[in-house]
């Protein structure tokens, strides 16, 4: 995020924060609200979120629509693949710059400055420990703990950016409009969490009280998001580079935080990991299901090789924020305001011809056009 305040001036980007923050709770309910709904007319108790996409169109009011709802399924969950599957790339590469820049330090003398690439390479192999991994009950704990150390970095840095901090009338308050929309792309990056949303509420006692779990939630990532790209640009400016724990001085505490970190970041990973396996593997599965134990061993070969593929990734693209820029402004748009959008005019339409819901169509029509906006702007703004 303190490159994307570098991208969008100051103002601006605090500006363009809250407004994002509001926009991704709305839809966030948007989402909810539909899942809701359909339960009622599907009368069942969950569903996930390629799920409701494809039970929205398949009983929509468009009859030469409804043919198409497994293709729509297919579409969410291939934006939803490959937004995540950029994800862990990003990971991998944070992971490898924070690692390679501490052990030049800690080890002057070894005289062998690898490149990033190779780092990213070397990491693959502990990585590939903690994907195997298989069970969700065993990696959940272990992202409170990767939370926390989080938190205590985004202080830290806080901490060591205000030491570096100038006057802020040397950070413009706004810079360009290719500059904003990269700003929105990287911060529509940074908070989204939609592929949470259905999950959390099918797993919580009280599946009423989730619009309050979700604002609550989108307040603190809003918080963590903006402080952090807010004291990044103002302490360090135009020489931001990510991650931003580059820029900790090389003493002993930040070391060790660092060293923390990526650790929690490569716990962090194999979460990331196990959404998009996961659709994957729902559909060759079906082909291997040749016995327990053989299953077993077919999903860890698969696994090895959907990291091998994020690892190649990574390796041809290492830098991280124009592959936020572009997750962001793409498949984020598309997952967070136009599906959502889309599923709910379906879902309330019966309504609207009674004349009792005119203004939630207006509304997603309004959602919608944000994120195409979002999307062509951002897309845009990475060719000139």
């Amino acid at each position: 995020m303190h490159e994307a305040f570098k991208y969008g001036g100051m103002v601006a980007s605090v500006v363009g924060s809250v407004a994002v923050g509001l926009l991704l709770s709305l839809t966030m309910s948007i989402l909810v609200r539909s899942a809701q709904k359909m339960y009622q007319v599907l009368r069942v108790s969950r569903l996930s979120y390629a799920d409701l996409c494809e039970a929205a169109i398949a009983t929509g009011p468009y009859k030469n629509l409804r043919r198409f709802s497994k293709t729509f399924r297919y579409m969410l969950e291939c934006f939803i693949f490959l937004q995540i599957t950029g994800t862990c790339s990003i990971y991998q590469i944070i992971i490898a710059s924070t690692i390679k820049m501490v052990t030049e330090h800690v080890c002057p003398n070894f005289n062998v400055h690898l490149s990033l690439r190779t780092y990213i390479f070397i990491i693959t192999i502990p990585l590939l420990v903690i994907c195997l991994i298989r069970k969700w009950k065993y990696l959940a704990p272990i992202s409170i703990v990767a939370d926390l150390f989080l938190a205590i970095c985004i202080i830290t840095t806080m901490f060591y950016s205000m030491s570096e901090a100038r006057s802020l009338k040397q950070r413009p308050p706004w810079k360009s409009v290719s500059g904003t929309f990269k700003f929105l792309g990287i911060c529509l990056y940074s908070m989204d969490g939609f592929t949470l949303v259905l999950p959390i509420e099918n797993n919580m006692k009280s599946p009423h009280h989730v619009r309050f779990v979700i604002h609550c939630g989108m307040a603190i990532v809003f918080l963590a998001v903006t402080l952090t790209g807010f004291f990044g640009y103002w302490g360090w400016g135009e020489n931001c580079t990510s991650p931003i724990t580059l820029h900790l001085p090389m003493e002993t505490i930040p070391i060790i935080l660092q060293f923390l970190l990526s650790a929690m970041l490569a716990a962090t990973f194999a979460i990331q990991f196990w959404v998009p396996f996961r659709i994957v593997w729902r559909y060759i599965g079906k082909t291997h299901d040749y016995g327990f134990g053989k299953r077993n061993r077919w999903e860890r070969f698969y696994r090895v090789l959907y990291l091998l593929f994020i690892t190649c990734l990574s390796i041809v693209f290492p830098k991280p924020e124009n592959l936020m820029i572009f997750l962001g402004s793409f498949f984020v748009s598309f997952n967070s305001f136009i599906f959502p959008s889309l599923i709910e005019t379906l879902v309330v339409w019966r309504q609207y011809r009674q004349g009792q819901i005119r203004w939630a169509v207006v509304k997603d029509c309004g959602v919608c056009a944000v994120g195409l906006a979002f999307c062509i702007g951002g897309m845009y703004s990475l060719y000139i």
